[in-house]
């Protein structure tokens, strides 16, 4: 069975938590994804560590989007991709847009 970790950081891991519960929804009724264990977490950007990163991709909320560099090189020594979720996918919890994203990352640092 594949595995697919994401991880969202916001500033205390509160909002993406509503975020992650719709995310799983639509694992859950995904055909495609089926046959994969997906894992998808919230927590606060300031809990992400480089040594312990269960994570193949990590989404910044749009209210952090000013870190983005800062994550980044926190993770240089175990690169992972990090993004900003789009604005208004996030304003409107559209969870199948981040979720798409989320597996475009993965799929491209797999190719790489």
């Amino acid at each position: 069975m594949t595995s697919i970790a994401i991880g969202l950081a916001c500033n205390l891991g509160a909002s993406t938590s509503i975020l992650v519960g719709k995310m799983k929804q639509i694992v859950a009724g995904s055909q495609k994804l089926a046959t994969t264990d997906v894992r998808i977490d919230a927590f606060s950007a300031s809990c992400i560590d480089p040594e312990h990163n269960p994570y193949q991709v990590i989404m910044l909320a749009p209210q952090i989007a000013h870190r983005e560099a800062e994550i980044k090189q926190k993770l240089a020594t175990h690169p992972v991709p990090v993004t900003v979720i789009n604005a208004t996918d996030f304003g409107t919890m559209n969870a199948a847009n981040i979720l798409k994203t989320a597996l475009r990352e993965i799929k491209a640092a797999e190719a790489k």
